[in-house]
């Protein structure tokens, strides 16, 4: 193994944070392997799908079978001059508890700064995350539940751990990955299920005046799956019972274990 670990040294890494249900089901494991492949492509980082799947099953065997847990998974990069070779770093948790409570909708804020939609990063789930980090505690401190990133145009883009979804009549609406942003897994497994919910999914620029006409909002990732937004600080109150957040959520978890998860 070389001496320098890039990852350590320079945030240069991939990870995936992956759903594991009880019965140590991962029904969106194949999507979470094909989306840190093409960051691997991207950066030319060493990566095999046959090491990626070898290093989640040896880490879910530790899970009691009835636990519902998250595992993360890191590409560790290593290389004197450049990534030359790669190991796979597991650690799993049961879920919180506290994750629960978030089901009654939670608080976001305008993070203190924005992002660059050029930015190559954004668009992988890179060891890079400082500036995640920071802008979520910051959010935190303030007593909300995330941050909510806008573009240099003034753009939504996503929180520092979710995406998010504006719900106006039938339409599910996010904004693009052009607007500076990671492709969830939960955000891609809601959009190609969107008539399952009856909503038609559509990708295009938000701004802060959309959430004028939104009737309810939600974020998505692949831990929390669907949670309803009840404020955004100076932007948004939740109007309603989040009903349509709670259709959206039943009717994410029972596709994901049918055919169209994948």
């Amino acid at each position: 193994m070389s001496r320098v670990n890039r990852t350590l040294l320079y945030g240069e890494g991939l990870f995936e944070t992956i759903r594991v249900y009880p019965g140590r089901q991962i029904p969106l494991l194949e999507a979470h392997g094909r989306r840190m492949a093409s960051g691997a492509a991207f950066f030319g980082f060493p990566f095999s799908s046959t090491a990626f799947g070898e290093a989640v099953h040896a880490e879910i065997e530790r899970i009691p079978k009835e636990t519902d847990a998250r595992l993360r998974v890191t590409l560790e990069v290593w290389g004197d001059e450049g990534p030359e070779e790669t190991q796979y770093v597991t650690h799993c948790a049961p879920m919180r508890v506290e994750d629960q409570s978030y089901l009654g909708g939670v608080r976001l804020i305008a993070a203190p700064f924005s992002r660059s939609s050029t930015s190559p990063l954004l668009a992988f789930k890179t060891t890079n995350y400082f500036e995640n980090s920071y802008a979520r505690h910051w959010a935190r401190d303030q007593g909300f539940y995330d941050a909510l990133f806008f573009n240099e145009r003034g753009e939504i883009t996503e929180t520092t751990t979710a995406n998010l979804f504006l719900i106006r009549g039938r339409s599910l609406i996010t904004p693009p990955v052009s607007a500076g942003l990671l492709p969830g897994i939960a955000r891609r497994h809601l959009m190609a299920n969107a008539k399952r919910y009856s909503l038609a999914a559509e990708e295009r620029p938000l701004t802060a005046a959309d959430f004028k006409t939104a009737g309810e909002v939600v974020i998505t990732n692949a831990i929390v799956e669907v949670l309803p937004v009840k404020e955004i600080a100076h932007l948004f109150t939740g109007r309603s019972a989040f009903e349509q957040a709670a259709a959206l959520r039943a009717a994410y978890r029972d596709a994901l274990f049918t055919r169209e998860t994948q």
